[in-house]
């Protein structure tokens, strides 16, 4: 038996995106939430995710999603907020940064820390994995900067870091970097088709998970409109969030993992 860990990254953002993941988790149909703790919506919304986390216990990852750039998040440290004002960086920007080794490495360790300790506190208790917005992990000066902020967060149990890229050296350098500051890597596959069409995704479901590692990270984007989302994304997102939720809940779902031996971890 296979086991993935199949979560999404983006709770927070809109109301109908985390009711139906909050549905998700209390139906077995998720394994791994992240909370984007960045978000105008978070200190509303951190309690619902706090009862589901209750309700469920050990079988679900709840952890935290880092956001140091995008839209819909802003500065949780005073530092960030001091330097930068009420913005977040562009991807664009970081990374271009990034690569000319120009990072604000101490304004964004402390943004790092700063998201960390909010998440821990709200929901009374540490977060089981930390991913990164965007992707941007894949950077090695960025992601020096996310460990050393988990480091000095001081969990007694390490978080899991959900890899930002699926294969190549890329990812050997970062599990290598990890293991270096005594965390350990959820390898990332390929997340779900991306479609508005629910036949459709039932049928690239059936092979969709053949050829991946064991617990590797298969990110979703479920969600139920609502008017905050219907203002902040463009309607085919949308289309394909509630495509992706109207999959998940349904016994096809579950019949296809059982056809493919495959266990959500």
């Amino acid at each position: 038996m296979k086991r993935i860990t199949l979560g999404a990254l983006d709770y927070g953002l809109a109301f109908g995106v985390d009711r139906a993941l909050r549905e998700l988790v209390e139906m077995g149909r998720l394994s791994a939430v992240g909370a984007i703790v960045a978000s105008e919506l978070w200190p509303r919304e951190f309690r619902p995710l706090q009862e589901t986390a209750e309700k469920v216990g050990k079988k679900v990852l709840f952890g935290v999603t880092l956001a140091f750039s995008g839209d819909r998040v802003f500065p949780v440290s005073a530092r960030m907020q001091d330097a930068y004002g009420e913005r977040m960086f562009s991807r664009a920007k970081l990374q271009r940064r990034a690569l000319l080794r120009l990072l604000p490495d101490e304004v964004l360790f402390e943004e790092a820390h700063a998201q960390l300790v909010r998440y821990s506190i709200l929901m009374a208790r540490p977060p089981d994995f930390v991913a990164v917005r965007e992707g941007l992990l894949a950077r090695t000066a960025l992601a020096r900067i996310v460990f050393r902020a988990i480091d000095h967060a001081d969990f007694e149990v390490p978080p899991l870091v959900v890899s930002p890229v699926r294969s190549g050296l890329k990812a050997l350098r970062l599990n290598h970097l990890a293991r270096s500051c005594n965390l350990q890597m959820l390898p990332r596959a390929d997340p779900l088709p991306e479609t508005s069409d629910s036949e459709e995704l039932q049928r690239l479901l059936h092979n969709h998970f053949d050829g991946m590692t064991d617990r590797s990270f298969v990110a979703a984007i479920p969600g139920r409109p609502d008017d905050r989302l219907r203002r902040d994304e463009p309607r085919r997102k949308i289309a394909i969030r509630e495509c992706q939720y109207e999959v998940l809940s349904s016994n096809r779902f579950f019949q296809t993992l059982d056809q493919k031996d495959v266990f959500l971890n």
